[in-house]
């Protein structure tokens, strides 16, 4: 996980010295401006932030992206240290869907805007029982979420999960618990119809300009800036016809299978079966609409997976479910290598996993 971070903070800083990726670094400055546009009320919020600091937004979207992986791994590190079963836990996170092996193998894919949904999932396993401490985890980690589905669709379509996290931490009849709920789900209803009816623009222009005012390069509004001005119409006709058209969408009939079955695997050694099946199940129907719009089956896969990655540790760490059958040996070392060498790229198909890449880089 430490090789992992350290590989991503390089990527951001790779990214900061070339004066922002048109895609990794301008999605997250996206605003609005000038215009309403879809993502836009995240990146001006961002806009806003750096005016007042008298700092580039380049910076600022930099640093935040350094901040939530770092607090990711934190997260990740805590419920390995702190679990009753650290042996389980580190072989489900080992797993190549889990988003730091899979931004780490595949540096396309990183640096997108669901790293704040899984950074408020890693904050809630701080969590440690204790009620007043639980609070303050849960109302933080609720912010940070809130603020994350205000700059992309997917961080709203990721709300149950994150209520269901909540949930476990809170208890469902907490009052905290309730208010949360009824104020997230609202938000994120809002905020996705907003990038419905915003999803196309006159001009790209609109978005980039205020950027250029700010001293970012044009060069920089090359890509996720420009397709603000695609409509959803469009975007489903050219995912059809990569996924569909071409057939690059059957790799997900490795990938999927691939993800799903060490993971099923690990929760037949636990009480768990019956408590995490429905989670699985229902956490992926508010992500099937994206596969319709968005060419990044891979990166959409691992919103899938990676809450419920979170979601298991969480449940191991604050003993909702327990560890019943031993792993054998065997068993364990192969989910190691599966977990090393292979990642799905955050398009279509597979890619070296992480370190295994880093080391055949280096070779």
């Amino acid at each position: 996980m430490i090789v992992s971070l350290v590989t991503i903070l390089m990527i951001f800083r790779g990214h900061y010295l070339m004066g922002g990726h048109s895609w990794n670094t301008a999605d997250w400055l996206i605003n609005a401006e000038n215009v309403h546009v879809r993502r836009g009320l995240f990146g001006s919020a961002l806009l806003r932030i750096s005016d007042t600091l008298h700092v580039s937004p380049l910076s600022v979207a930099i640093l935040l992206q350094c901040s939530l992986a770092t607090a990711i791994t934190l997260g990740v590190l805590r419920a390995l240290w702190a679990s009753p079963f650290p042996g389980l836990t580190a072989l489900l996170l080992l797993s190549p869907g889990f988003c730091l092996l899979f931004w780490a193998a595949d540096p396309h894919g990183t640096a997108r805007k669901e790293m704040i949904t899984y950074a408020a999932m890693a904050l809630l396993l701080f969590s440690t029982g204790t009620p007043s401490r639980d609070r303050w985890v849960v109302a933080f980690a609720s912010l940070l979420f809130a603020f994350g589905v205000s700059g992309h669709i997917a961080n709203a379509m990721m709300t149950p999960m994150f209520l269901f996290m909540a949930w476990i931490v809170l208890g469902r009849a907490n009052p905290q618990w309730i208010v949360t709920a009824a104020l997230l789900l609202p938000w994120a209803a809002f905020h996705t119809w907003y990038p419905i009816r915003f999803s196309g623009i006159a001009s790209a222009m609109d978005v980039c300009q205020p950027l250029l005012d700010r001293g970012l390069n044009e060069s920089f509004c090359k890509d996720a800036i420009r397709v603000t001005a695609d409509n959803a119409g469009s975007a489903v006709d050219y995912v059809a016809e990569r996924a569909y058209g071409r057939g690059y969408g059957a790799w997900h009939l490795i990938i999927y299978p691939g993800l799903l079955l060490p993971l099923l695997y690990l929760l037949g050694r636990t009480n768990g079966t019956r408590t995490m099946l429905w989670p699985i199940i229902l956490s992926v129907l508010p992500i099937l609409p994206l596969y319709s719009v968005g060419l990044d089956w891979g990166r959409q896969t691992v919103m899938h997976v990676t809450p419920i990655l979170l979601l298991f540790a969480l449940m191991l760490l604050r003993g909702r479910i327990r560890q019943t059958k031993t792993i054998p040996t065997a068993s364990s070392l192969l989910l190691l290598v599966l977990g090393i060498v292979w990642a799905p790229k955050h398009v279509f198909g597979l890619d070296w996993g992480m370190p295994i890449e880093l080391i055949a880089d280096l070779f």
